[in-house]
């Protein structure tokens, strides 16, 4: 609870003097790849909404919005210049390896997963440009994973920011249990996605 509470106290100020606009910044810039607390600012600014003194509705629209973009701009940045930022090491090696172990083994998933990685997850869109993934998959995977991620810390903080700190303490006693749970109930909800566009395009078709 303690570094929660140094989190708040560091990046509240910024809130107050920049609100939406550093927040959208923070986290698309982090959607590129580059280094930026997007994700602390979120968490903050939800736990400022739930005292009022911020709208959570804009809150989760800049933040879903900008993270969806940033996700997008580095995932083309990756698509096209890929072959530059690999020569020249901007990305290291052993980064990327991790990176396509990664992509192939969960491959849509890998995106929503990665959210929760730390080391993975702020070159997770930059890698699967560069290891070309179809545009249309990507678009989907990034949708499902901005939303997660956006549920788990934009939402709850708000709602449940007075039992964070319980709710931390149980998650890194029983990680593995939580992650069981979230990737079961990905793959339920991207099964059903994927279904539903199979669906709609079966009928457009028959028409």
């Amino acid at each position: 609870m303690e570094s929660i509470q140094h989190i708040i106290t560091e990046l509240t100020p910024l809130l107050h003097e920049y609100g939406y606009y550093i927040l959208a910044l923070a986290i698309a810039v982090e959607g590129m790849g580059i280094p930026a607390p997007g994700q602390s600012l979120l968490i903050v600014a939800s736990l400022l909404a739930s005292t009022g003194k911020m709208s959570l509705p804009m809150v989760l629209t800049v933040a879903w919005a900008s993270s969806f973009i940033g996700n997008s701009i580095g995932y083309f940045i990756g698509r096209q210049f890929g072959h530059i930022l690999t020569k020249k090491e901007w990305i290291k090696p052993r980064t990327l390896s991790k990176l396509h172990q990664f992509i192939d083994r969960y491959g849509m998933l890998g995106l929503v997963i990665s959210r929760f990685v730390e080391g993975i997850k702020q070159f997770m869109c930059i890698g699967c440009g560069i290891a070309q993934m179809p545009v249309q998959l990507f678009l989907l995977g990034n949708f499902l994973a901005v939303t997660v991620w956006l549920l788990v810390f934009g939402v709850a903080p708000a709602y449940l920011h007075d039992e964070l700190g319980p709710i931390l303490a149980f998650y890194h006693k029983y990680q593995m249990q939580c992650w069981t749970v979230v990737v079961v109930l990905v793959c339920a909800l991207a099964w059903w996605v994927i279904r539903h566009f199979k669906r709609r395009r079966a009928t457009s078709i028959e028409e």
